[in-house]
């Protein structure tokens, strides 16, 4: 009996154990390499081009009035440095179009329908201190960029051809490339903290790490450094989008 009972005692222990660790949290979930993050942009641009006349006229606001370009963006960067936050170098590319109506000798609007049309590539330095993040989920990520600028933009008239000015007997045509730089400060939002196990899910399958919601301030200087014969299409404007870190 007393056997029996040295057998039988240590049964109930052994089952306390055993719901233990049945009910303990599986291991920690092995995150993929991040290297890589690409952004979704989605904004408006007011290009300056009114104030190389210095108020002597206004062409942009005659042919578009007060509306801007809406202008979509993605950009890639590759983060070379991770410790305490990130830096990268990245590229990126957009286009952006607004649509007027064309004015007569007179000045008068007309029903010909003008646009504008705007082509900006982008080379980035990128830093976003996601130390916090990373480290205690912390859900803020700012960051900011500067780099250069070039940017290809085209008019078109009313059969939607690119358009040409007549000036004192020559033609000139309304196309070209402007060159300048860019400085940007955003602020993004980690998803991940809403459902953990929805993040776990995207990076198994698919390696996307983490994913953010951001909004983007970024002031472009496009007048070919100060070239007193380009089209100025300098603007500061706000962006917001998503991005994916992988």
């Amino acid at each position: 009996m007393r056997a029996a009972a040295a057998i039988a005692t240590p049964l109930p222990a052994l089952a306390l154990v055993g719901a233990l660790f049945c009910a303990a949290p599986p291991a920690a979930h092995a995150e993929s390499p991040r290297s890589m993050m690409l952004e979704l942009h989605g904004g408006t641009y007011t290009p300056d081009v009114d104030s190389e006349f210095d108020g002597g006229a206004t062409p942009w606001r005659d042919a578009f009035g007060a509306g801007s370009m809406t202008l979509l963006r993605m950009h890639l960067d590759y983060q070379f440095f991770q410790a305490h936050g990130s830096l990268g170098v990245g590229a990126g590319f957009g286009y952006g179009w607004i649509d007027g109506r064309a004015r007569n000798v007179e000045g008068d609007k007309t029903d010909d329908e003008v646009g504008f049309n705007l082509l900006p590539l982008t080379l980035s330095l990128v830093y976003r201190w996601d130390w916090a993040a990373v480290e205690y989920g912390v859900p803020l990520v700012p960051y900011a960029k500067v780099g250069l600028t070039g940017a290809f933009w085209w008019a078109t008239d009313a059969k939607d051809d690119i358009s040409n000015a007549q000036t004192g007997g020559s033609s000139r045509e309304g196309s070209g490339l402007t060159l300048g730089w860019h400085a940007s400060a955003g602020l993004m939002f980690l998803l991940d903290v809403f459902s953990t196990s929805m993040a776990i899910g995207f990076d198994s399958e698919s390696g996307v790490n983490n994913s953010y919601l951001f909004l983007e301030y970024q002031y472009t200087s496009l007048d070919d450094f100060g070239s007193g014969s380009s089209l100025v299409l300098s603007d500061d404007a706000l962006s917001f989008g998503l991005a994916f870190e992988f």
